[in-house]
């Protein structure tokens, strides 16, 4: 039960970070850095918020498993004890732990501008489409071999695909 309220306050906390976030998301709309700096707002806040929920989990164990000698990895009664935790426990806070992470990396898909970001492979301005709901998207700088049009259009596949997988 604690578990669980430790999980919904992980997901409120990270529905408030997002919105920070969301206002301060610009992609750089160049193709060197666009994935890196995708990757980053998808990979940074997962590990730190499973790091976190292992912290504020990982102290606590079931009494009937803690060990005098605790830090040691040994078989006791046929089962692995790990920090005094039986290997059961761990993967249950293992696991549980991941669940803001996931949270995270779902909201970030659902959004889909990230996403977009990432797979931009032009060069342009970080821009509110005027024509459509509110959307960001890389306009590029310079007509290459596709239209601006043709690239919007991609654009707004990406994040489609990103908010359906």
């Amino acid at each position: 039960c604690e578990t669980f309220f430790i999980g919904k306050l992980m997901a409120v906390n990270q529905k408030a970070i997002k919105k920070l976030v969301e206002l301060e998301f610009q992609c750089p709309c160049n193709p060197k850095w666009n994935g890196l700096f995708s990757s980053a707002f998808f990979i940074i806040p997962a590990i730190m918020a499973f790091i976190l929920m292992l912290i504020i989990q990982g102290r606590r164990c079931d009494e009937s498993s803690r060990l005098i000698t605790q830090g040691y990895r040994r078989y006791e009664s046929s089962r692995l004890i790990i920090q005094g935790c039986r290997w059961d426990e761990w993967f249950k806070k293992t696991v549980s732990s991941s669940v803001p992470a996931i949270v995270w990396l779902i909201s970030l898909f659902l959004d889909g501008q990230y996403f977009a970001c990432a797979m931009t492979d032009w060069e342009g301005r970080f821009v509110l489409v005027d024509k459509a709901a509110p959307q960001k998207w890389c306009k590029p700088i310079s007509e290459g071999n596709f239209t601006t049009q043709e690239l919007m259009l991609r654009s707004q596949e990406w994040i489609f695909k990103s908010q359906v997988s």
